[in-house]
């Protein structure tokens, strides 16, 4: 299976080769694209030999990962984007196996841990260990699952037609959500952690006021309203939250008993 792996920058995080290297050591073989602004790539060709940089067109993050994705044209059968200052983890070969043994439109998901600036481990985020039981987390405003080392096939890709430019802060949450509702078929892959997620001061993801009203127009679109808590959404729930315990006992030890937004604000 010939793997892809996208990655939008604007040349200028300190934590890019920690993203190259854990492509180079957990997916061997895949091909690599970053996308720059023009001023970048040369700087980052020289910095980067055996990986390809192409221009960014502007537009936003979401932006940057289509035209990653345009530009590596039909050479590749499955793809994930990676951000700039994430890394590939050890159980990647996992999904990447499990990706290859799947037919028709799909979408192969994993475990996330959680790091800090240097590297640091900080936990994990929680996600859903039953992919029939997604579509009743989004509806309750529960993230199933997260981008970061989440594999999709060509033929998902197509179906779903790229990552929505309009949006700023919630195009991968659109895009998982959008695949659930058009009946792409996901499974998760069992063991560690697929990819890593880094916590740092000035991201993005800390934006939580923009981040949820965005998010709250994306369920509208998709037709994902909020819904009482009965029924298939009430298991979904128990399984989801039982089976993530270890998740939040870790989280207790270290920030206490706070949400996750709470403790992504502590940490800088």
């Amino acid at each position: 299976m010939k793997l892809l792996v996208v990655t939008p920058t604007l040349g200028s995080s300190r934590w890019l080769k920690d993203t190259v290297e854990s492509v180079e050591r957990f997916a061997p073989g895949s091909r690599q694209i970053l996308v720059a602004p023009r001023e970048k790539m040369e700087a980052l060709r020289k910095e980067f030999p055996a990986v390809e940089v192409v221009p960014e067109r502007g537009g936003g993050m979401y932006a940057a990962i289509n035209d990653g994705v345009a530009a590596a044209g039909g050479a590749w059968d499955a793809f994930t984007y990676l951000n700039d200052d994430d890394v590939l983890g050890p159980n990647f070969a996992a999904a990447t196996r499990l990706m290859s043994a799947t037919t028709g439109e799909g979408i192969v998901y994993g475990r996330v841990a959680l790091i800090g600036a240097g590297g640091e481990s900080l936990g994990a985020l929680s996600i859903s260990p039953v992919p029939n039981l997604n579509r009743e987390l989004w509806e309750q405003r529960i993230e199933p699952l997260f981008q970061q080392g989440t594999l999709v096939n060509r033929a998902a890709w197509n179906r779903l037609a790229g990552f929505d430019e309009t949006l700023r802060f919630c195009g991968d949450s659109e895009f998982l959500a959008r695949a659930c509702v058009k009946g792409v078929q996901f499974q998760r892959a069992a063991g560690g952690p697929v990819a890593a997620f880094r916590l740092r001061a000035g991201q993005l993801t800390k934006n939580r006021t923009a981040m949820e009203a965005e998010r709250k127009k994306v369920d509208e679109k998709l037709g994902l309203p909020a819904k009482r808590k009965q029924g298939r959404h009430l298991l979904a729930l128990m399984i989801f939250r039982v089976w993530n315990l270890p998740v939040y006992a870790g989280r207790v030890r270290r920030f206490g008993f706070v949400s996750f937004n709470e403790a992504m604000r502590r940490v800088e």
